[in-house]
């Protein structure tokens, strides 16, 4: 049974007793009639090293930024549900507080900025002075923005 062609890539050809780099047609090893490999310049081996090709996926930047874009928005879109409820319910909210509360973790922690950028621009959520430590351990005790909520409706 022989591999299909389209599955494989040809790294080198056998010729007689050459083996040829695939790409130029250059002798990489040939075998002598003693019975031993040399290469071009004569030295004596028994291992070839062929280099593999890193695997690559064929996409355009373009689409992926685009599609990347997307993705992005309809997250943000769900994700203000869930500040609208994290603030509906706090008078106080903090990144970590929304991040505790979304079903669907973001696609790249940035995202977390960029949403509570968009829950000020919808009237949810607003900027404070203070500050406290992060609760999240791979924020390493940075502090996070303590955001005050524009529609708790609890007791003040």
């Amino acid at each position: 049974m022989r591999p299909d062609d389209s599955a494989t890539t040809k790294l080198v050809l056998l010729r007689g007793s050459s083996l040829l780099h695939a790409d130029t047609l250059h002798p990489i090893v040939t075998l002598g009639e003693d019975g031993v490999w040399r290469t071009p310049d004569g030295a004596v081996t028994d291992a070839i090293g062929v280099p593999r090709q890193a695997a690559r996926a064929a996409s355009c930047s373009a689409g992926l930024t685009i599609a990347d874009r997307a993705q992005d928005a309809a997250w943000i879109k769900h994700a203000l549900s869930t500040v609208r409820d994290v603030a509906g319910a706090s008078r106080h909210v903090t990144v970590d507080d929304v991040r505790a509360a979304l079903t669907v973790p973001p696609r790249r922690p940035s995202l977390m900025s960029t949403l509570m950028v968009a829950a000020a621009r919808d009237g949810l959520i607003e900027h404070t002075d203070a500050h406290r430590r992060s609760i999240r351990q791979t924020n390493g005790g940075r502090t996070v923005r303590i955001r005050r909520s524009r529609i708790y409706t609890g007791d003040l």
